[in-house]
């Protein structure tokens, strides 16, 4: 890698140029002027600056056999239209050929990884020769053996440093004799041996949370590590293992995820999108608006997941079309995804969870969730409005008329078929709960009957390629995740983890002001705000369902032990991890396969610092929403 210093910069089209002529003596390309435009190209369509000082050019050029890079160092800075508003003296080109896409995304990867962290910026810049400066830039880059194990070290300490606290801390809290506590013979978890399996499933648990944190990527092995720990500790046994895995829960969704697949293959969530947003004209922000209704109805009937895919592909080309930036589009979508994911029952994992083990129907979740829910998206709606109205301002509008041919293509068969499926299968999960009992059937048992019905009525149609729409619906990581989470979760309980929880919790609610003002009702809204914000805050740095599996079971030992309306807290739960994934970009799936779809878009990282700063803004703001909803409905909840 070549590294040129520069006193001064006039503009980022000088440094470009320059970098260009430097890429072309380094590379193969024809010509710099054909780097030259390239870079300028991708320029024009958002600024490559990317704050701290830092930008990093990027182009796709053809004739290379390799990327090629040089890093320019400009000692008095250069405006670049960087987010921060800040001069950049950092400026790293990057050029590679149409064949090495792979490559290419690996080494901004790289790129944006060595030049996010303040100290190799530092070396980089004081560095007092080229060289000096490449060998700072190469070891931030490709970091040694020693800083590639510090995850691992950091992680090893944590489990360590969590069962020595807890092997200290658990025979301070003792269930108090007599009364409920008693009577439901929970007392042994004051005494050995569970109090020894008590400080182990408590460093296995919060291990798997920091090492879903700390290697994202490989978080079913995590979380196999150590639901393998707590078999070899004799925690759990095999049967109680596969029980607490919750397989309907799981059954569920990889039934949905089949259906929700067919249905995107045959276009027809894209189409009613697609369709109304012919209605509503060109006007970026309108079309932002109008996308952050669909994403809220579409992540509460179809999933988080599918919802920001079809609004953000969309989004995506009205930025581009209409020279608006993409980060607003993103924030924007995510957040109302986030949100309207608690529409329903079926909107979010975290809301089939609680359904099964907490018994919740549809109908409850349009009592109790649909209003908060909707309430929620009209306070973010105008956040996000006061947030990003001023940046998407723009005398360009989309033309719809390649989106009325892309309409066009769409089967009218295919769409009827579909949404009758759909709607068929969205009525019987609507009806469950009244069909159950009018056919004297198990709780939940129609729950799932129509999810499965309309899975094999897909593959009799589709016939031979209903087995590769299964071998691509399905996300066998994601589900072996939740269910090795579910059983890892439900150790806590087990061991009586929880249950101490729980009674300190009712002990801190029983304590707080609103106790004194509201009496019972009072302990109850002291649980109910513990519990959201709880779990709303924990969602946001963790992947939200590790936060909601580990607080099941308190919610559940706060209803034994007799707590005055506590199935509210099923809802403060609900909330808790869907609002609370807002506030980072690791908060839910929806904000991670959004940021993917960023990144490969306009081909820079999103920044956890502008993430942050808007997310901490609607999920306080959507969590207050909550809980004011939550606390005037405490006396009639049952």
């Amino acid at each position: 890698m070549r590294v040129i210093d520069l006193p001064r910069g006039d503009s980022p089209g000088a440094v470009l140029a320059l970098a260009a002529r430097e890429l072309a003596a380094a590379g193969d390309v024809p010509s710099a002027a054909e780097v030259e435009q390239a870079l300028l190209r991708r320029e024009a369509q958002g600024s490559t600056g990317v704050g701290n000082g830092v930008a990093i050019p990027h182009a796709i050029v053809g004739g290379l056999s390799l990327p090629v890079m040089v890093l320019v160092r400009v000692l008095d800075g250069v405006a670049w239209a960087a987010p921060d508003g800040k001069p950049v003296q950092l400026i790293l080109a990057i050029v590679a050929g149409e064949g090495q896409r792979s490559e290419y995304f690996h080494v901004l990867a790289h790129a944006a990884r060595a030049l996010g962290n303040p100290h190799a910026r530092q070396r980089i810049l004081k560095a007092r020769s080229l060289q000096a400066a490449a060998r700072a830039f190469e070891e931030a880059a490709e970091p040694s053996l020693l800083v590639r194990s510090r995850p691992v070290i950091l992680l090893v300490v944590c489990v360590v440093a969590a069962y020595l606290a807890a092997r200290l801390l658990m025979p301070l809290v003792r269930l108090p004799a007599g009364g409920v506590y008693e009577s439901l013979g929970l007392l042994r978890f004051n005494n050995e041996p569970w109090l020894g399996r008590q400080a182990l499933v408590v460093a296995v648990f919060l291990g798997m949370i920091v090492g879903t944190l700390l290697f994202w990527k490989l978080r079913l092995a995590v979380v196999a590590v150590g639901l393998a720990a707590l078999l070899m500790a004799n925690v759990i046994h095999l049967d109680a293992m596969v029980e607490y895995m919750s397989l309907p829960t799981i059954i569920f969704v990889m039934a949905m995820m089949v259906l929700i697949k067919w249905l995107e293959d045959k276009g027809v969530f894209r189409y009613a999108v697609l369709k109304a947003v012919e209605r509503i004209g060109g006007d970026p922000r309108v079309l932002l608006i109008a996308l952050m209704v669909f994403s809220v109805l579409l992540s509460g009937f179809v999933g988080e997941v599918s919802g920001i895919l079809v609004t953000f592909g969309l989004a995506a080309e009205i930025s581009r079309r209409t020279r608006t930036p993409l980060i607003p589009y993103l924030l924007a979508l995510v957040f109302a995804t986030n949100i309207g994911s608690a529409l329903t029952l079926v909107g979010n994992p975290i809301g089939v969870y609680l359904a099964f083990v907490g018994g919740l129907t549809f109908e409850s979740f349009l009592r109790w969730a649909t209003p908060l829910a909707l309430l929620a998206s009209l306070v973010v709606g105008g956040l996000v409005v006061l947030l990003f109205w001023r940046s998407l301002r723009t005398t360009e509008k989309m033309d719809l008329a390649e989106l009325e041919h892309r309409v066009e293509t769409v089967k009218p068969a295919d769409m009827r078929l579909g949404l009758l499926t759909f709607l068929g299968v969205i009525a019987s999960i609507v009806l469950h709960a009244r069909a159950e009992n009018l056919l004297h059937l198990p709780e939940g048992t129609l729950l799932m009957v129509g999810p499965l019905a309309a899975v094999a009525f897909v593959l009799f149609v589709e016939q031979e390629k209903g087995r590769i729409l299964i071998a691509r619906s399905i996300d066998w990581w994601t589900l072996l995740f939740f269910m090795f989470l579910f059983a890892s979760a439900a150790c806590l309980e087990h061991a009586g983890v929880t249950t101490k929880l729980g009674y300190l919790l009712l002990r801190a609610a029983q304590e707080s002001p609103l106790a004194g003002w509201l009496g019972p009702s009072g302990v109850t809204s002291s649980a109910l705000i513990l519990m959201l914000w709880g779990s709303g805050i924990g969602s946001g740095f963790v992947d939200n369902m590790p936060i909601v599996a580990a607080l099941v079971p308190v919610v559940k030992s706060l209803l034994a032990v007799g707590l005055p309306h506590a199935s509210i807290l099923w809802w403060a739960l609900l909330f808790g991890g869907c609002f609370g994934g807002n506030l980072t970009m690791v908060g839910s799936s929806a904000n991670l396969v959004a940021c993917g779809m960023y990144e490969r878009v306009s081909g820079q990282p999103v920044s956890f610092g502008e993430w942050f700063r808007a997310g901490f803004i609607i999920t306080a703001a959507s969590l207050l929403a909550a809980t004011i909803g939550l606390i005037l409905q405490v006396r009639i909840s049952p």
